[in-house]
């Protein structure tokens, strides 16, 4: 994981809304990027009848088209949506939520995990699809997936943080996580009203939650690439100092992480002056290591 993803390269507070980078697609915040590209594929669709028919038989999800091999609907579904109100209300969740994580994550990793939790939601209607469980002929479309996967993310990682339930009910984000879990839960157990896409919000909340506590190593140990992009490491023959520099590597984790942690609980203040002259060489060291292996992270 690069430290340029980690909470404090990203963000000085130990909180939502902080100040820091953001990821960015030529200058624009990703989510930014998101939303713009949600709403103008509606746009689009809603002013071209004709086209936006073409648009949503071939891109929205039917769980036997997928399993005739129309796997593409597993993703397209994610950026279309019925109405302006569904789109609405998934845009505003992708701002409120996404804003915190871009804040973290570099651009690879926020779309990543933003289209996974769509597609393990996706895969989900199609497994219930397959099984019966919802119609096969169901067509269905929306990013509520991908929203819901960061809220599992969000839930986890800022759980004292408070949301408006419909912009009036204030609660944690982890209790308003819980509640809207349950909810689909037993909408699919009852087979209530839009059972298949509260399948999709179940997943995308699962895979979320999932990521926040087990994902980063995950990501760490894969070392996910845009193909194309080979990362050569070359290791030196003298195996002493390899071993001192991997001891370097060591230690300079743990005290990352340890003053993380401290930033994390009491925040940026709660940080000596030898603290935070230790967390700048420390991130400063891992930049020339990155630099020396010719490793790209910022796009």
């Amino acid at each position: 994981m690069s430290w340029r993803d980690r909470d404090y390269a990203r963000r000085p507070a130990a909180y939502p809304g902080g100040s820091g980078g953001v990821a960015a697609i030529g200058g624009r915040s990703v989510v930014t990027t998101l939303i713009v590209v949600n709403v103008g594929v509606y746009v689009v669709a809603a002013l071209s009848p004709r086209l936006g028919e073409i648009i949503y038989s071939l891109g929205a999800m039917q769980g036997r088209s997928v399993m005739r091999g129309q796997v593409w609907r597993l993703l397209t579904a994610q950026y279309l949506h019925h109405g302006t109100t569904h789109l609405l209300l998934n845009m505003i969740g992708l701002h409120f939520l996404g804003r915190p994580l871009e804040r973290m994550w570099s651009v690879r990793r926020f779309l990543a995990i933003y289209t996974l939790a769509g597609l393990c939601g996706n895969v989900f209607f199609t497994i219930l699809a397959s099984r019966g469980v919802i119609n096969p002929l169901l067509p269905a479309v929306g990013a509520s997936g991908c929203i819901y996967g960061l809220l599992g993310v969000v839930a986890i990682r800022f759980p004292a943080a408070t949301v408006y339930v419909y912009f009036l009910f204030p609660l944690r984000i982890r209790t308003a996580a819980i509640v809207f879990g349950a909810i689909a839960l037993l909408t699919i157990i009852e087979r209530g009203e839009n059972y298949g896409g509260e399948a999709c919000h179940l997943a995308g909340l699962v895979f979320g939650a999932w990521w926040a506590m087990r994902g980063e190593a995950w990501w760490a140990g894969t070392q996910w690439r845009v193909p194309g992009r080979r990362r050569v490491v070359r290791v030196a023959p003298n195996t002493g100092g390899f071993a001192r520099r991997m001891e370097e590597i060591r230690a300079d984790e743990e005290t990352v992480d340890r003053i993380l942690k401290k930033v994390y609980e009491g925040g940026i203040h709660s940080l000596s002056e030898a603290e935070k002259r230790a967390l700048k060489e420390a991130t400063e060291r891992q930049r020339q290591r990155e630099a020396e292996l010719g490793r790209t992270d910022r796009l």
